[in-house]
């Protein structure tokens, strides 16, 4: 249970506001000196402190900041018979939740309490996901600690510093750049250059002269030799993103290069060998374009040495916000928001909520987008798109998350809704979570969702 401190020389008050607040449940202790607050916070830090403005020896914010550096993620209210309205805008800047006037009603004080609470667990988590942050960017800025993820990290760890070749699948938009850049960051070619080519954005008629290179006449415009991208890469790492979508003609070529480590400039008569290390990527179901004719099975065969499958971000969890902490740090160092302290709670729920059709890009330019028009000191969630805010892809179990909620609250609301989506499958219902089933069924219990109100 939370601990909240009561902080005012009147003990009459400390005694009227435990009164109010020790019928809900709350963990109370009550301080007289401020000074008695700081030696106690070392060894008992509180989640919510409860304080008078006007004290002797240390005034309302001098004590806001003396605690707050011995307990960083306190949130701070300030009940006051004294405080100017100057006080109470200084006091919001140094990020106390409430400023009331003594005496605050019970049902008000109580509403503040919640909210700031709500504000402590929000300042958890984000210090939580820096610290996972800081322990998952020593893989080539690869960020993700969900079991779906971890799986794709190990065979990274595993594969990195042979000289296999590496085929990527996916979603567009899973990250399989990123992974292909760590392959290469974590081989022995690490020192070589990795070449990439979207195998897609370069017409079909001009990619087999970009991966072989050309000789001076070749064909027209060919006004000098020029070496490909095989030979760029050589001795290190050729990434071929969207391997599908390239002709079968060059298909056979390709695979020709796989099978000799050979290429052939157009217009040369003699081959050229080279040492390069093939990684290649793409979102289309190869398997099924081999059944169909589209895709050479020979060629298929040797691409799928080790064959990673990228998870999309749904089904990755707390990752979700792992890499919104990642792109909201990123972009706020960027574009010079110091006025930016993270992500609310509301903002949180909606980010979980969504399923996230087009992956970690479309993640990215979501945080890109909130910490550009950001108006308050956090993220929130009328600061991201309206189609986030009213549901889910899939058109069901949609989610409305106001401001005026608890974290409980917008927590229950995201679980029911998302046990909902998943046709009251308990275990898919976690797994989306990215918490445990016996996380998911205390959780259940404590919201009173029983077997008839979630299956």
């Amino acid at each position: 249970m939370p601990l909240v401190y009561v902080v005012d020389d009147d003990p009459v008050t400390c005694e009227a506001i435990t009164a109010v607040l020790e019928p809900a449940g709350h963990e109370l202790r009550t301080f007289t000196r401020p000074a008695e607050v700081l030696e106690a916070a070392t060894t008992a830090p509180p989640a919510v402190t409860i304080t008078d403005f006007a004290m002797p020896g240390m005034n309302g914010l001098e004590l806001v900041d003396a605690l707050r550096r011995v307990s960083p993620d306190t949130t701070f209210l300030v009940v006051s018979g004294q405080a100017t309205v100057e006080d109470a805008v200084e006091l919001m800047k140094h990020g106390v939740v409430d400023v009331m006037v003594k005496p605050p009603r019970a049902r008000a004080l109580r509403r503040a309490l919640a909210l700031a609470l709500s504000q402590h667990r929000l300042a958890a988590e984000n210090r939580r996901l820096r610290e996972a942050l800081r322990a998952h960017r020593s893989l080539s800025g690869v960020i993700g600690a969900s079991p779906a993820f971890e799986k794709v990290l190990r065979l990274v760890e595993k594969v990195a510093p042979t000289d296999t070749t590496v085929l990527l699948t996916g979603e567009t938009g899973t990250g399989k750049e990123v992974i292909a850049d760590a392959i290469h960051e974590l081989s022995r070619r690490a020192d070589r250059p990795l070449v990439k080519v979207h195998c897609a954005a370069i017409p079909a008629t001009l990619l087999e002269a970009q991966l072989f290179g050309h000789v001076r006449g070749a064909f027209t415009g060919a006004v000098k030799d020029r070496h490909g991208f095989f030979e760029e890469a050589g001795g290190g790492t050729l990434f071929l993103d969207e391997i599908g979508e390239i002709s079968q003609e060059l298909q056979t070529k390709l695979l020709r290069v796989l099978q000799t480590g050979e290429v052939q400039r157009l217009g040369e008569s003699q081959p050229r060998h080279v040492d390069v290390r093939v990684i290649a990527a793409t979102n289309r179901d190869l398997e099924q374009e081999v059944r169909e004719g589209r895709f050479r099975e020979d060629l298929f065969y040797r691409l799928h040495v080790i064959p990673i499958e990228i998870p999309p971000l749904r089904s990755r969890g707390d990752d979700v916000l792992l890499l919104a902490r990642h792109f909201f740090d990123r972009e706020r160092e960027r574009q010079g928001r110091d006025d930016l302290r993270g992500l609310s709670a509301d903002a949180v729920a909606v980010l979980r909520a969504w399923d996230w059709p087009g992956n970690v890009r479309e993640l990215e330019n979501v945080l890109q987008r909130a910490v550009t028009l950001a108006e308050g000191p956090e993220i929130t969630a009328t600061d991201l798109p309206d189609r986030l805010r009213a549901g889910t892809t899939t058109g069901t179990g949609a989610i409305e998350i106001t401001a005026d909620m608890t974290l409980r609250d917008a927590e229950r609301v995201l679980i029911l809704a998302t046990l909902e989506r998943c046709g009251g499958n308990r275990k898919e219902a976690a797994a989306r979570l990215g918490i445990s089933q016996a996380t998911l069924y205390r959780k259940l219990a404590q919201y009173g969702a029983g077997e008839t109100d979630a299956p």
